[in-house]
């Protein structure tokens, strides 16, 4: 149902990985002073990685009726939401040395992530939530 608490957890969860998407991830000047800016769109692997955590919570709200499935695929969101984090990390140490960048600074959509994550813990926990009341419901029965 779309009612539900988890629904709200999921929409947060595609909120935040539409802001990775579209919000810069590293800055910093190169060798000439030019400032450079990292967005997610510049690595082929990182936007298919984020498209995916945008289209997962969209899909797991209309799979209600199908609990064990829901959970399956936020386990399955957690993880392509660690793995940005690692390939974000990788892809601008690349961007870094490529461009000669010394030090630079890391943007708010660098820790969109690790927001994604807790979203999906919390539907995670609806999810089981759900689960009691109908086991406790089917047990008066």
């Amino acid at each position: 149902m779309i009612q539900r608490i988890q629904s709200l957890w999921l929409l947060l969860c595609a909120l935040c990985a539409t802001l990775v998407l579209m919000v810069p991830v590293f800055t910093g000047p190169d060798a000439d002073g030019f400032i450079k800016v990292f967005s997610i769109r510049e690595n082929l692997l990182l936007l298919l990685i984020v498209t995916l955590s945008i289209a997962m919570p969209f899909i797991n709200i209309f799979l209600f009726k199908n609990r064990r499935m829901q959970k399956i695929l936020i386990i399955n969101n957690m993880i392509l939401a660690l793995l940005t984090v690692v390939v974000e990390y990788f892809s601008i140490d690349a961007f870094k040395q490529q461009f000669g960048i010394a030090q630079g600074t890391w943007e708010i959509s660098a820790t969109l992530p690790f927001f994604i994550i807790l979203f999906l813990v919390f539907a995670f926990r609806g999810i089981r939530k759900d689960e009691k009341l109908l086991s406790e419901a089917d047990r008066l029965r």
